[in-house]
C-alpha cells in the first residue's frame, strides 16, 4: 500500500506535537540533573582580584560560543542552553583536572555565552608560575571533543562552531587589577578568534587528505530482528570514522569538518564506496545499510551506478542494499531525487528513513519517499522504559509504518529495560551497544 494513501490529514500535527513533548520532557530532566550553572564573571571577581594581587592567577583561558548565533537560531534557545550546560560542565571538569581543585571557572556574564577558566596556583617566592597556554588548552579541548564524541551531529556542529584561546595575566603595581583582568580576557578572545580560523584552515587540508587517501575505518554496526530470542542479524549499518592520527589532528567530527571545507559529498562518495569493498560476508537475508546525502540520487548518478555494478557482479541481490536518507533532507532535494529514487526502487533497492521523531518530522517526506524501513532516533530510544511520552510516541511511529508497510528500527539501544519495552510494544527490529558494537568486517 502506498504511504500517500494512508497518512491522514493532521497527522504531521500530531507528531509534531508528540515530539515536542518528548523534547519538553528531555528538557526538564537534564535541568534536574545539571549541577547549578556556574556563577558570572562579576560575582567571583573579588577573589579574582585577589588572586591577581598575590600572583596566584597568572593566565585566562576562554571558551567563546558567540558564534552560535546562527546555529540558535536554527535549534532554539533551550537548545542552545543545553550546549552551554554541558560546555559549562565539560570545561569545569577539565578545567579542575588539569590546574587543581582551585580553578575558578565562570560564564562571562548572567546568561552568557562565553566560559572562563582561572588556573589558581598559591604562588612562592621564586617559584615560576609560567604555565604552557598552548599545550594546556589543546589538553583541554582534546579532553571536551573525547567527552562529547558520542553525542549526536548536531552537537558536534555546535561544538566545531565554539572557539578557544588564552592569553597570560600579567599584574602591573599601578595598574588596578580589575583593568588588568578585563584587558586579559579581551585578548584571550581576540586569541579565539585567530585560533579558531587558523584551525579551521588546517581542518580543510585534513579533511582533503583523508578522502584523497582514504585514512577511513569502516565499521559495521549489527542491526537484529527484536521479535527473535537469539537476536539473529538482520543486516549492518556502515560507519565511517577516520584513522587515529587523522582523528586527533581534525579535533572534531569527520563529518562536521567535511562541511565546513565544502567537501561532504565527496566524503560521503568515498565513505559509501568503502563500505561497499569492505562490507562483512553477508548470509541470505541480510542486509547493508548505507547512508547517502541527497546528492547521490541527482542526475546521471555516475558514481552510484558504478557502485551498483560492483554490488551485483560480486554476487550480491539488489534488495540487501539499503540507502538511508537523513530525515533533514529539504522538500526541494526530495523532489530533485524522487526519479532515480523511483527507478532504484524499481530494480529492487530499498531506502530508509533515518532519524525520524525527533520533532523535525515531515510526513509529506515518508508519503513521498515510501521507505522500506523507519529508523527512530536514538533520542527516543533511550531512557524508553522510564518515559511514557517517549512510549507513546514509538507506538504512533510503530503504527504509522505498519500503514506504510514498512519496518520500524529503533536505534541507540543501550539497556536491558529499554529494550524489553521496544519488544513488549512490538518494534521489528533493534540497533545499539546492547546488541553490538560497530566493528571491523573482519571481525564481524
Amino acid at each position: 500500500m502506498s504511504s500517500k494513501s494512508v497518512i491522514e490529514t493532521g497527522e504531521h500535527e500530531q507528531l509534531q506535537e508528540l515530539s515536542e513533548l518528548v523534547r519538553q520532557e528531555e528538557e526538564r530532566q537534564q535541568s534536574l540533573a545539571t549541577r547549578p550553572i556556574l556563577p558570572a564573571l562579576h560575582e567571583v571577581l573579588d577573589d579574582l582580584v585577589k588572586h591577581v594581587e598575590r600572583r596566584e592567577c597568572a593566565a585566562v583561558f576562554v571558551f567563546d560560543a558567540s558564534r552560535l548565533a546562527a546555529w540558535e537560531r536554527q535549534y532554539g534557545s533551550s537548545a542552545f542552553d543545553k550546549i552551554i550546560r554541558r560546555l559549562c560542565q565539560g570545561v569545569l571538569e577539565t578545567g579542575k583536572e588539569n590546574f587543581g581543585p582551585e580553578t575558578l571557572v565562570c560564564l562571562d556574564a548572567p546568561g552568557g555565552d562565553s566560559v572562563l577558566v582561572f588556573p589558581i596556583k598559591a604562588h612562592r617566592r621564586g617559584e615560576s608560575t609560567f604555565i604552557d597556554l598552548e599545550e594546556q588548552l589543546h589538553q583541554m579541548n582534546r579532553a571536551l571533543l573525547e567527552e562529547f564524541a558520542s553525542y549526536q551531529l548536531w552537537f558536534h556542529e555546535a561544538i566545531e562552531a565554539i572557539a578557544s584561546g588564552s592569553s597570560v595575566i600579567l599584574q602591573n603595581g599601578p595598574v588596578d587589577p580589575r583593568r588588568t583582568l578585563y584587558r586579559a580576557i579581551r585578548k584571550a578572545h581576540q586569541d579565539a578568534r585567530i585560533a579558531h580560523g587558523e584551525s579551521q584552515r588546517r581542518r580543510n587540508r585534513i579533511v582533503g587528505h583523508v578522502i584523497a587517501h582514504q585514512k577511513l575505518r569502516t565499521l559495521f554496526q549489527p542491526i537484529v530482528d527484536l521479535s527473535s530470542g537469539d537476536h539473529t542479524v538482520f543486516g549492518y549499518e556502515a560507519l565511517s570514522r577516520p584513522l587515529a592520527r587523522e582523528a586527533r589532528k581534525l579535533g572534531v567530527h569527520l563529518f562536521v569538518a567535511a562541511s565546513r571545507a565544502e567537501l561532504e559529498g565527496e566524503l560521503d562518495a568515498t565513505c559509501r564506496a568503502l563500505s561497499v569493498s569492505r562490507r562483512p560476508q553477508l548470509a541470505v537475508g541480510e542486509h547493508l545499510f548505507v547512508n547517502c546525502l541527497p546528492p547521490t540520487f541527482y542526475d546521471e548518478m555516475g558514481d552510484l551506478e558504478c557502485l551498483l555494478e560492483q554490488w551485483e557482479g560480486a554476487g550480491m541481490r539488489p534488495e540487501q542494499l539499503v540507502f538511508e536518507v537523513t530525515e533533514s533532507i529539504t522538500r526541494k532535494q526530495v523532489s530533485r531525487i524522487m526519479r532515480n529514487v523511483g527507478k532504484l526502487r524499481e530494480r529492487g533497492y530499498r531506502f530508509a528513513l533515518d532519524d525520524v521523531g525527533t520533532g523535525t518530522s515531515n510526513l509529506q517526506l515518508l508519503a513521498e519517499l515510501e521507505p522500506h524501513f523507519i529508523k527512530m532516533d536514538m533520542s527516543l530510544t533511550i531512557g524508553i522504559a522510564r518515559s511514557e511520552r517517549k512510549r507513546k510516541l514509538a507506538s504512533y511511529l510503530l503504527e504509522l509504518s505498519r500503514r506504510c508497510d514498512a519496518s520500524l528500527i529503533a536505534e541507540g539501544i543501550e539497556t536491558r529495560e529499554d529494550l524489553e519495552i521496544l519488544r513488549d510494544l512490538g518494534v521489528d527490529f533493534g540497533q545499539g551497544f546492547l546488541l553490538g558494537r560497530p566493528q571491523d568486517a573482519a571481525i564481524q
